[in-house]
Formats: structure tokens, C-alpha cells, sequence
């Protein structure tokens, strides 16, 4: 699957120019700095044995998951050329990032694939990336704990006009139930496992995921408060204080189709369960269906006291910026102000079609069904059902 490899043009080819931002299981994001493609975050591939390469992931999202969803609802993506040698040099750097504790520990070892010729552009959904020719005057992170949550936020202002941006990240993960859960479930899948986890660990239960295609504003809004901080602590007289984060995006979430959308898409895709797949024809549906429901969704929300006018001028002079309005966005008022809210979709990466994952996860849905943990009560968390 090498043909869309003719259509890159853009290089990455200075290692001094990436800030290293984050990291999961398969790849490193890394921020672009004094580049013409600041705009975007950088995703390279990890070396791990049975993962698909680079141009594998970039094909299977746009030949496979693209087409499943509605316009303006998966971030975009670009392929880019990376010389090998920047590749080692980061690899070098993530030594000494864990010489300095600054990565994560359970990351240790890992390192960039450096036979990969390419990485990916991805369409950057953090509060900073909303920009205008407002200064910055602060910006933070909080992540949830005990949950998939994050809340970025930013705040920019000058001579009394003001931009605030809040993004909220978290994995949706299964909006239906398994087909392998038994008759008689009471609690979902996610719930379910996450029971099971907690006898080893004690962590804290997250949202349940059929709350967020529910349609009830009770149901959704403990989701969201679940995956939104207890508290804030932050610069007095921001417009997008935590209640009001809480109330957007409880709106947001029953009014958007894009929850329902992923909801049908891991329902439709997986027509035998866990347990029924196998290495038939039928393995690329349950690929497709497995990735919906390990993928990030981001809801950005966005105040400005700006013109239409200053915004679209940002947006043509500065490679990038977002605009505050765009066509995709839900405008949601609350407390008579008014707020540009908007979700897209990432990770939808091809997940490993090897027997060994396939069996690791149909060894979950045995120890689920077997344990009980579908089916028996626990004062802990109310059932889903």
C-alpha cells in the first residue's frame, strides 16, 4: 500500500525543530517549532514487533475509517518524509529524557523505528493551537485521574479583547454493549472490565460510555463531570469556568451526532462479537470496529470577543490558526455568553490483526463472562442498565 506515498511533499529534516509532547503505546508526538508546518503535531511510529508501518496506518484511515464518518468529525492527517537520521537523533533524546525522569517510566526502552521513512501530520486539537493576534497570558493541562480525561485550556487578551479556548480529551471507548456479554448484564462492557481491573488495583471507576449516547441530560452530565477535574485552579475572570465547561459539553455531547455515529459503527462492524471473529473475510469489519472503540475524541470549545472580520484575518496570515467559527462548529449559549464548540476524532489507527491480540481479547470477554462481572451488583457503581 505504497501509492499515496506520491503525493507528499513536505520533509522533515532538522531533529532540533520537534519538541517531544507525549507518548503512547505505538507513537511519539512530537510539536514543530519556526516551521511552516508548526501548525501540525508530528506522530512517528514506535519499533514494536506486529505493528503496522506508518503508510499502513495512514492507508487503513483513509481507505477504511474515513469514509464511515461524517464530514469534519476525524482530525486531518498528513503524510510527511522523515530523514532517518532525525529518527536517531531523537532516538538519543528519548535516552536522555529518561535519564532526566521526564518520561515515563513504563516507556522506558522504546524507541523510534528508525527504518520508517515517514510520519504523520495530524491536525493539532490542543486550547494553544487556537491562535490570533492576541498574546498569550496562560495555558495549563489537567489531567483526570482514574479516567481517559484531560482538559487543556488557554487564554489570550490585549487591550480588553479576549480568546478562551478549553479542549476536553477522553476515549469514548465501548458505546455498545459486547455481543458476547450474557442476557442478563447489568453493567456494560467497559464497566464491566473496569470491575474487574479494580480488584487488583482499587482504581477509581470513570464514565460509563452509554451514558454518552443515551440522550438524557442526567446521564451525560455525570459522564462529563466524571471526565471534567473536581476543580480548577486558575486565573480569576475566565468566561469558561468549570461549571460552565461542565454544562457545554453535557449540551454539546446530546445535541452532536458524532457519539451516535461511532456508537453505529462499532455496532455495525462487529457482527459475530469477540468470541465469533476469526481469520475470515469478515476480520477487517471487526479491525474497523475494535479501533472505533479505542479511539480520542476532542471537544474544543471556544469564547471570543473578536470580529469575524480579525478572526478570518488571523486564520489567512498565520498557517494554522483555527477559526472561531467554523462550519463544523455547534454554537451553545449559556449564562448570556456564547461559545463555538466542536468535536473531532483521532487514533483510529489499524489494530494488530495477529492471533495474539485477537486471543488476548477474547481471553478478556472469557474472564468478564466467567467472573460475573457483567452480571453481578456491586454498591461501588450503579449498573448501566
Amino acid at each position: 500500500m505504497s501509492n499515496l506515498a506520491e503525493t507528499v511533499v513536505d520533509a522533515i529534516t532538522d531533529a532540533s525543530s520537534l519538541i517531544f509532547v507525549a507518548e503512547g503505546a505505538a507513537n511519539i508526538i512530537y510539536k514543530i517549532k519556526d516551521h511552516k508546518l508548526s501548525c501540525y503535531l508530528l506522530r512517528l511510529r514506535k519499533k514494536l514487533p506486529s505493528q503496522p508501518s506508518t503508510l499502513d496506518v495512514y492507508n487503513f484511515n483513509t481507505n477504511h475509517m474515513l469514509p464511515l464518518f461524517p464530514p469534519n468529525t476525524v482530525v486531518s492527517m498528513r503524510l510527511v518524509k522523515v530523514d532517518q537520521a532525525v529518527l536517531g537523533q531523537l532516538n538519543m533524546e528519548l535516552d536522555v529524557l529518561e535519564r532526566e525522569g521526564i518520561r515515563d517510566q513504563k516507556r522506558h526502552g522504546t524507541v523510534l523505528d528508525t527504518s520508517e521513512s515517514y510520519g504523520i501530520l495530524v491536525e493539532n486539537m490542543t486550547a494553544e493551537s487556537v491562535r490570533s493576534d492576541l498574546s498569550l497570558m496562560f495555558s495549563g493541562r489537567e489531567q483526570v485521574l482514574g479516567t481517559s480525561g484531560l482538559l487543556s485550556y488557554a487564554v489570550r487578551e490585549d487591550r480588553g479583547r479576549k480568546l478562551e479556548v478549553a479542549v476536553l480529551e477522553f476515549k469514548p471507548k465501548w458505546l455498545t454493549q459486547s455481543r458476547d456479554a450474557p442476557e442478563n448484564w447489568i453493567y456494560c462492557r467497559t464497566c464491566a472490565l473496569r470491575r474487574y481491573r479494580a480488584q487488583d488495583n482499587k482504581s477509581e471507576f470513570g464514565p460509563c460510555p452509554l451514558d454518552l449516547v443515551s440522550g438524557s441530560w442526567q446521564r451525560v452530565e455525570k459522564s462529563v463531570r466524571a471526565l471534567l477535574p473536581k476543580q480548577l485552579d486558575i486565573t480569576s475572570g475566565m468566561v469558561l469556568t468549570l461549571d460552565r465547561v461542565r454544562t457545554i459539553v453535557t449540551e454539546f455531547i446530546i445535541r452532536t451526532t458524532v457519539f451516535r455515529s461511532l456508537a453505529q459503527i462499532q455496532e455495525n462492524m462487529d457482527e459475530y462479537g469477540v468470541m465469533g471473529t476469526s481469520d475470515s473475510d469478515e476480520s477487517i469489519n471487526f479491525l474497523i470496529a475494535m479501533t472505533a472503540r479505542d479511539c480520542t475524541s476532542f471537544v474544543r470549545i471556544i469564547y471570543s470577543e473578536l470580529d469575524e472580520l480579525t478572526t478570518s484575518e488571523a486564520q489567512e496570515t498565520s498557517t494554522g490558526n483555527v477559526p472561531v467559527n467554523d462550519a463544523s462548529s455547534t454554537c451553545i449559549e449559556v449564562d448570556g455568553y456564547s461559545f463555538a464548540v466542536s468535536c473531532r476524532l483521532a487514533d483510529l489507527d489499524i489494530k494488530d490483526a495477529s492471533g495474539t491480540k485477537r486471543a488476548y481479547w477474547q481471553s478478556i470477554e472469557r474472564n468478564l463472562n466467567v467472573g460475573g462481572w457483567y452480571t453481578s451488583s456491586d454498591a461501588l457503581i450503579v449498573p448501566c442498565r
